[in-house]
Order: structure tokens, then sequence, then C-alpha cells
């Protein structure tokens, strides 16, 4: 039984990491007898699938309140994509989560928060029990192979009720429960055949019920579309050259130090560095420019081959003519010819490696809803030599995402651009 369950607070939710997962027997599923069984076990706590046949399960949560909500299942339910996958999340006060899933579903002994040290370990045990089978790897540490990037911040919001904890009942609640379900019943039972003919009076003087009405969905997509477009300008090439002047700014070598890769996303760019021949402590001493954090990165136990990880907060202007309300942006086929155009003329200059997805509706509504005018994204990404960093300039409808480079002579960027659905 896991033993060292937690809740973590993002915003207003407490989502809780490491639960025990158990697959429950075609007998067993989860109803009150089996509920009362893993009460005697001593649980408190519980979360279950939507099948009602795989549950998590823990003692008791320090500091316990409710509502808390399954991390893993919150994970499995908004952000996977099925098959083999594994997730590795920087939490507070110097944790590691880590969940893996298989199929939408936690895999057993695989949700965990502690040290980056037992983070690691889990790691390389998940990796090792299924090495040659193909995985997906997220996170926003880089302690994942092939990683693919996505901040704790962004995925634990606005959790789905299915995925609450819920407490294990005990007997003597049960028992209370019962004995004044049985006395209302007796109280309501000299009252029935009053109430049913007071209903029936009440329901033939009522008018007829009018048609429902299907709520529309266009005002609130709508204001949620201005919203984005609006954020734009913060989003597209002020970021981008925000990035590269902050690149431009960190040396390749520092306190016998070697930089050796460097990932700009949002407002932050991250370096990771090598040592070379100096110590932890002269590059903690004089950090380089535009440090704000930095992180001892302890990757194997080889004290002489140690990492070291820097953040550095960039500060974006406005440049050019931002796009403002939803009319400024082009319309799907000619937007999609201009960031053709643009990546085409870029791969003239030695730009190579360029992708551009078609744009697809953004933030589609439920299905059967109609959206009458809806703001459509697309994806794009370019290997760019480092000679063009400071003349590349993006489309104002379309926006940067990642910037990442190993240090060598290109730099890899990838982001979105929006426009709006053609004239029918």
């Amino acid at each position: 039984m896991n033993q060292n369950a937690l809740w973590i607070r993002f915003d207003q939710y407490r989502f809780v990491l490491g639960m025990e997962w158990r697959l429950l027997e075609p007998s067993q599923k989860l109803v009150r007898k089996t509920l009362g069984k893993l009460r005697r076990e001593g649980l408190q706590w519980y979360a279950s699938s939507g099948l009602k046949d795989f549950v998590g399960i823990c003692s008791s949560i320090p500091e316990s309140k409710q509502p808390m909500y399954s991390a893993a299942l919150h994970v499995a339910d908004q952000w996977s994509h099925g098959g083999l996958e594994i997730f590795a999340f920087g939490m507070p006060q110097q944790r590691v989560a880590v969940m893996a899933l298989n199929e939408r579903r936690p895999v057993p002994g695989f949700d965990f928060i502690g040290s980056l040290s037992e983070a690691q370990g889990l790691i390389e045990e998940f990796e090792a029990l299924h090495q040659g089978t193909a995985m997906r790897r997220v996170g926003d540490l880089g302690l994942l192979t092939d990683e693919e990037p996505l901040s704790a911040q962004t995925v634990f919001d606005q959790p789905r009720a299915e995925t609450k904890l819920k407490p294990l009942p005990s007997l003597k609640a049960l028992l209370i429960t019962m004995g004044l379900m049985g006395l209302g019943l007796a109280a309501l039972g000299g009252l029935y055949h009053w109430q049913m003919q007071e209903r029936e009076d009440m329901l033939r003087n009522l008018p007829p019920p009018a048609p429902p009405q299907a709520t529309d969905p266009n005002p609130a997509y709508q204001a949620s579309a201005r919203q984005m477009v609006q954020s734009l300008g913060s989003q597209g090439l002020g970021l981008y050259q925000a990035w590269v002047k902050v690149i431009q700014v960190l040396p390749l070598t520092h306190r016998g130090w070697v930089m050796t890769q460097i990932e700009c996303q949002s407002e932050t760019c991250r370096a990771d560095w090598r040592r070379q021949y100096g110590s932890v402590d002269d590059f903690y001493a004089q950090p380089p420019p535009l440090t704000h954090q930095t992180q001892h990165m302890a990757t194997n136990t080889d004290a002489l081959h140690q990492s070291l990880q820097t953040l550095h907060p960039v500060q974006v202007k406005a440049v050019g003519k931002s796009i403002s309300q939803i009319t400024d942006l082009p319309m799907q086929s000619p937007g999609f010819r201009q960031m053709s155009s643009w990546l085409q003329d870029l791969s003239l200059l030695g730009v190579h490696g360029v992708t551009l997805e078609k744009a697809q509706i953004w933030s589609p509504p439920a299905q059967g809803l109609v959206i009458q005018q809806p703001l459509l994204k697309g994806s794009w990404f370019a290997d760019i030599p480092w000679g063009l960093a400071m003349d590349t300039v993006v489309p104002p409808f379309a926006t940067v995402n990642l910037l990442k480079t190993t240090l060598g002579n290109s730099f890899q960027l990838s982001g979105n651009y929006y426009v709006r659905a053609d004239a029918p």
C-alpha cells in the first residue's frame, strides 16, 4: 500500500499523487461490499476509472481538504493519446512527479511524487520494463528521452468531476445513514397519498411546457476567440526576438562549464550545462548573465560528470503591427498561402525541414453544435541557421511555441498560425 500520497495545489485545485492502483476482478466491481473491504484494510480514499473496475486507493492524506482529484486519472482523462505513456513534472519543494499510463489507465506502481533521484530510478525501471516498445514521453524537466515539452501548470487545470477522490464509507456512518433513512421513509409513508394527490392537482393546472431551446454556443466561443487573438502580439515576433536576445547574451562556456542545450518557451529560456573543469560552487557564486534560477542536476553518481540548469526570463516588447481583433486575421486559404510562401522563401536562404499543417477549427465545440464564424489554427516548424536568427520575421498572425538547439549550426523553431474560415 502506498503511504506517500499527498496533494499539490495548482490555482484552486488540489491534485493527489502517490496512489496505489488495483485492477478489480469481474466479480469485485466497485460496489459497497468492495468498498467495505478496502476500508477494513485501513484505506480512507479512492478514485475509480469510468468502467469501475480499476481503482486508485490510499490511506490518510496529510492535511486533506476536499475536493481533491487524482493526478493520474486527470492526466489520463485530458492529456493521454493512448498506448504507453510516461509523464514527469517538476513540483514544489524540489519534488518530482512521475506517472505512467497504458491505454489511458494509470500503471500500478508508477503514480509517484518524491525526490529527483527516486524519480530517475522509477523512470529507468519503467523504460527497462518496456524496452523496445513505442512510448510517448512528456514532461518539463528534461528527464525523458525525446521528451515532449509540456508544463505542469498547463496540465493540472480544470479537472473533471469523474477524477475526484471519494472517502471510503465507514460501517458506523453507514448504520447511522440507514437508520435515518428508515425513519425518514416511515415519516414519509403517511404523507405519500396526500402528496400524490397534491401533485396531480398541480399538474392539471400547469400550462403546457414550452419546447426546449438549445443553448447557442457562439457568444461564448466568440468571446474566447477574441481573447485568444488579442494575445497574439505577445506570442509572436516580439517573443521570438526576445528569445534570440537572451541566447546571444549567454556565453557558450562559463566558470569551467560548457553549455550543451538551450530551450525557450513562453517567457523563459532554459540552458543546460556540462562540467568541463569548474566546480558547482564556482558556477553558483557567479552565474551567467540574466540568470533567474540555477538548479544542480545530479544525473549520475560520478561527481566529475554532473549537470547544471539555468532559467533566464525574457522581456517581451511589441514589434510591428499587432493583430487585436478576429477581422484582422487573413482568411483560411490566403493565410495558408502566406504561411507556405513565407516558409518557401526561408528555404531559399538555407532554412530546411519546414513543415506546415493546414488550419483546423480552434477549440471545437461539443458534437452537434455549430460555430458560425470559427477561429482556425494550424502548426508550423522550421530548422533555421543561426546566421538568419535576427533577420527571421514571423508573420503577425503566427505565434512561436518552442525554440530549441544543441548549439550546432541551426536551431529548431515551431509555432502556430491563426486564420478565419473562408467565406462560403
